[in-house]
């Protein structure tokens, strides 16, 4: 897999990630060992979000002893601020 340096921070990151999006309503375990086989294929890069559901708790599972292994990315909504609708 290839990987680039990201940005200024000198962190090698594959070049392609895996994406969480509905990873909740699939198996769990199945969904855990998918990220695990992408994690041993060389994909380090892992983007979640909290719109994306319960998808953390089964990316923790699947990164667990891992963590130094992952680039993990997460994105939150940003709320509006009051009266700028």
């Amino acid at each position: 897999m290839r990987s680039e340096t990201f940005g200024g921070t000198g962190r090698a990151v594959s070049v392609i990630g895996q994406g969480t999006w509905h990873l909740d309503q699939a198996d769990p375990a199945a969904a855990a060992a998918t990220l695990r086989a992408g994690l041993d294929a060389g994909m380090s890069h892992i983007d979640t979000a909290e719109m994306y559901g319960e998808a953390e708790p089964l990316v923790g599972e699947a990164i667990a002893g891992r963590r130094d292994d992952v680039f993990l990315v997460s994105k939150v909504v940003p709320a509006m601020p009051a009266g700028r609708a």
